[in-house]
């Protein structure tokens, strides 16, 4: 792994701050378990457990010191949950904290314990009064005995409402560009823009919607993209397709889609990684893990049944949006249309539960039966897939209203973080609010937090993306 974070939900953030924040403005100290999140490039350790101290299990006199019986008994319950051990302490002072030499030599003495009872790497944090956290993970040396290096985290990860980060000015530093940028920095000033500007996005799908979505999120300023689509450009995306122009036809999207972004964004030092896998395939699903914040920009219910995993199991929330147009039977007259825009994930309510997909329909089709003609034919309820009318206006609108919930999640305006879900009636010009909130039953907030224990995996082969890929590969080489 290159790089490690660390999430938490905002439930256990104010548990944790409501202990190791003293009024009395001394240190203090907990431990806790956390889960593993595994990306492509990034590990992740999702805090689970707090496990507070009894009176007799810690000392506080300015600083804090714990005992042995407490560091026996928290790995004791990581080790019963099989989950990794946190040890976490507080620090008077505010933003991303540095390591003392005590805190040092005691987060290493801790992680030969943690290592040996829990087989996981220990994971440090420390949390300043102004509620950001630091972290770091201690890994056993392999060739050295009883040595343990720390690999400091990039980022933590709060995640409520709002979506707040601390991140590691040391190792992330931000990449806006003022000259480039005034008008948009003069609307939320410099801070934010640069905690934007360090944020991972993912988009997966690059059709109407999620080409438009890069190109707004270009200009706003984000600096680091991971793209996931396995598809080809097509000459009939050639009218709704942002970026996209009749010599890219035959080339993967995400390739067409980086360069576009690279043209338009005002940041000189942008990232733009290319997924040519589906978010289905391991390879895709493992970047998604790496990311921030998802867009869903999919029209297939086995990808929003993937992503809608991610967003309760990881932690990582995801913005999702879809149209749907009403034609007559000849396809000669517009009808009406409707396209809406929601976040999900902690907290809000999931794309099942909003009618976005079926789980039974993701089952068909990664079984290979949405895309056999055979199957196809002989459906009754063939509104499972995607019709195919749209324009660019429509892509445009809910593209905007996608990235406008983005904003709403991390830089909330007003102090509103959670405008909810969001429809447009288009041929009213009205928009609504979708109240609905989770079945009682909903499988996905049973697994919120909950990372790689889950028991699912929703990734397998994808025929269709292999064929893409296949003729790709095809196309290239006899242009060669």
């Amino acid at each position: 792994m290159n790089n490690y974070s660390v999430t938490l939900t905002e439930r256990i953030h104010k548990q944790l701050c409501n202990h190791l924040i003293r009024s009395d403005g001394q240190e203090d100290l907990s431990f806790a378990t956390y889960i593993p999140s595994s990306g492509e490039e990034r590990f992740t350790g999702i805090i689970s457990k707090i496990i507070l101290p009894s009176k007799d299990e810690r000392s506080v006199h300015g600083n804090a010191e714990f005992y042995s019986e407490y560091l026996i008994r928290s790995t004791r319950i990581a080790a019963e949950r099989k989950e990794g051990l946190v040890f976490l302490h507080s620090h008077p002072f505010p933003g991303w904290q540095g390591m003392s030499y005590p805190d040092e030599i005691a987060e290493k003495r801790i992680s030969a314990t943690a290592f040996a009872v829990t087989g996981r790497p220990l994971l440090g944090m420390t949390l300043g009064n102004d509620e950001s956290w630091s972290a770091r993970f201690w890994f056993k040396d392999e060739k050295i005995k009883r040595t343990y290096h720390r690999k400091c985290c990039i980022s933590v990860r709060v995640i409520g409402e709002k979506l707040a980060v601390t991140f590691n000015d040391r190792l992330l530093k931000p990449k806006s560009e003022i000259h480039n940028q005034i008008r948009t920095i003069s609307s939320w000033g410099q801070k934010t823009q640069d905690d934007i500007s360090r944020l991972k996005i993912g988009i997966v799908g690059l059709g109407s919607v999620g080409s438009i979505v890069s190109e707004i999120l270009s200009r706003t300023g984000v600096a680091d993209f991971i793209l996931i689509d396995f598809d080809s450009v097509e000459a009939k995306n050639l009218d709704r397709t942002q970026g996209v122009y009749q010599s890219d036809i035959g080339k993967a999207k995400v390739k067409v889609i980086a360069n576009s972004i690279k043209r338009s964004s005002p940041i000189k030092n942008i990232s733009v990684g290319q997924i040519e896998y589906s978010v289905c395939e391991e390879e895709g699903y493992r970047a998604a893990l790496d990311c921030d914040i998802l867009f869903s920009c999919v029209d297939r219910p086995w990808a929003r049944q993937v992503l809608n995993f991610i967003s309760y199991a990881h932690l990582i929330p995801v913005i999702d949006g879809g149209i749907k147009v009403r034609t007559n039977f000849s396809n000669t007259k517009i009808l009406g249309a409707t396209w809406r825009a929601h976040t999900v994930g902690y907290e809000r309510t999931c794309l099942e539960c909003l009618g976005q997909f079926k789980s039974e329909h993701a089952k068909l089709e990664s079984e290979g039966f949405l895309d056999d003609p055979t199957y196809i034919k002989g459906m009754t309820h063939k509104n499972i897939l995607h019709s195919g009318e749209n324009v660019y206006a429509f892509s445009a609108h809910v593209a905007s209203m996608e990235v406008l919930q983005f904003l709403s999640l991390f830089v909330s305006p007003g102090g509103v973080s959670k405008i909810g879900q969001q429809i447009y009636q288009m041929s009213l010009g009205i928009l609504e609010k979708d109240d609905r909130i989770c079945y009682p039953n909903c499988f996905y907030q049973t697994i919120i937090g909950k990372g790689e224990h889950t028991g699912v995996k929703l990734y397998g082969n994808h025929e269709i993306a292999e064929i893409k890929r296949s003729e790709r590969k095809i196309r290239s080489n006899k242009v060669s």
